[in-house]
């Protein structure tokens, strides 16, 4: 009894663990929940007691997020922040968007049961031969799971070839984003990218330091400000890449940075990237895949994904106040364009933005029309960066391994909302 009693005290001061699930509006909000050290976000809904939902859920993401709530085991908790509850979540513990949900979620109020029928994937009973849904050697859904298919492989081999759909909360995809595969192994053979969610109805506004890049469409805004909100995106990406490779605490230091970043933190922001050349993970994680070919068609500029293939190509080029400042844009070697590229270009685009933002003083941007945001060129009426990287998908991922398509998916740096939106198109009331 004193041992229960004393592990019974132990697991009483642990963090709660928590699954976050990030809907419309809650990136942001969500990654700055990753380093509360009140509580532990997890990578799976089955290690976790407590699901938080953040923003608000558009109908189409609805089942899915019931999905996940059924899948922490009892008792769980569920905290609804910033979002509208909806009927088959009543238990939920509602918190406003503009309160503090860590004392809803340490408090962890049990909720109510699950809310989905236990039915099949797909119908079988009583279907083939035995009843097991099955249609002889190959076919049909035995007991209620598809049965691989037959295709040729890259060596041009008959080899099965399983569907799988991911999406659209799996933690190495962007929320919201459903990806279609079919793996022969581990290798990818082909893939589709699923309706964006967020585009059946009003699109959100652009979020917290994007919002600044197109007000910059309109009038001049100060240079530090937006190369400031350039360096803090790159970072924030930075900490989910690093985190998603395996590397918590370093995802979390960049984070951490992102949160607070100053001008007078260049020195701070280099020892990050030393910590993290030191780690090896440009070389043996990330590098060597997911090459983008620059000379792909597409309806906009690609921004650091185009740098990192070697092209110097950056909308600042326009502004003579950039010019005032003798920026050029870096750029890795011509024709690299793969995954670990992209994270050397994010990274040398963090340290420009702060040697800019601290010499620009009060300088302020020039309205020429186009404005370079951290995903690419942006101008009013466009599609956004977001939705010209999402067609680069089907073919970038083709013959990759698993790893290789995290890797490659997480380098791209998409945004399912920001794909949804028109620039500069006014949110309906």
């Amino acid at each position: 009894m004193g041992v229960r009693s004393a592990l019974a005290r132990l697991a009483a001061g642990a963090p709660t663990r928590v699954f976050v699930v990030a809907a419309q509006g809650g990136r942001a909000p969500a990654r700055r929940l990753a380093i509360d050290e009140r509580i532990e976000v997890v990578g799976s809904p089955r290690a976790a007691t407590v699901l938080i939902l953040v923003g608000r859920v558009p109908p189409a993401l609805r089942a899915a997020v019931l999905q996940i709530h059924d899948q922490l085991a009892g008792p769980r908790a569920t905290v609804l922040w910033g979002v509208d509850p909806f009927a088959p979540l009543p238990d939920a513990v509602l918190v406003a968007p503009a309160e503090d949900p860590v004392p809803a979620i340490v408090a962890r109020r049990p909720g109510g049961p699950y809310v989905l029928a236990d039915d099949d994937p797909n119908p079988w009973r009583s279907v083939g031969p035995y009843g097991q849904g099955g249609k002889g050697m190959t076919g049909g859904t035995p007991y209620g799971r598809p049965m691989a298919g037959r295709a040729e492989d890259r060596d041009g081999l008959q080899l099965d070839q399983l569907p799988v759909t991911v999406g659209p909360f799996f933690p190495a995809l962007p929320p919201g984003l459903v990806l279609r595969v079919k793996l022969q192994g581990d290798v990818v053979q082909e893939s589709t990218v699923g309706d964006n969610p967020f585009g059946a109805g009003p699109a959100a506004p652009p979020a917290g330091d994007l919002a600044a890049f197109e007000r910059a469409l309109v009038e001049p805004v100060l240079i530090s400000e937006l190369e400031l909100a350039r360096a803090r995106h790159h970072l924030w990406w930075l900490g989910d890449a690093l985190r998603l490779q395996g590397l918590a605490a370093l995802g979390e230091r960049s984070w951490r940075l992102a949160a607070a970043l100053g001008l007078k933190d260049g020195p701070a922001t280099e020892r990050l990237f030393t910590a993290l050349r030191r780690s090896q993970v440009l070389r043996w994680s990330v590098g060597g895949g997911g090459v983008v070919d620059p000379s792909v068609t597409v309806d906009q500029g690609l921004g650091p994904v185009e740098r990192a293939a070697g092209r110097q190509v950056d909308a600042r080029l326009l502004d003579p106040a950039y010019g005032a400042l003798e920026f050029e844009p870096v750029c890795q070697r011509q024709g690299a364009g793969d995954n670990a590229a992209r994270w050397r270009q994010r990274m040398a685009e963090v340290a420009q933005s702060l040697d800019l933002a601290s010499r620009a003083g009060q300088a302020r941007t020039t309205t020429v029309g186009v404005v370079e945001s951290p995903r690419g060129p942006i101008s009013a009426g466009s599609r956004t960066p977001s939705h010209a990287l999402l067609g680069l998908v089907p073919a970038l991922v083709r013959g990759l391994e698993w790893g290789d398509l995290a890797a490659a998916m997480a380098s791209l740096d998409v945004d399912m909302e920001e794909a949804a939106r028109i620039v500069g198109h006014p949110v309906p009331a």
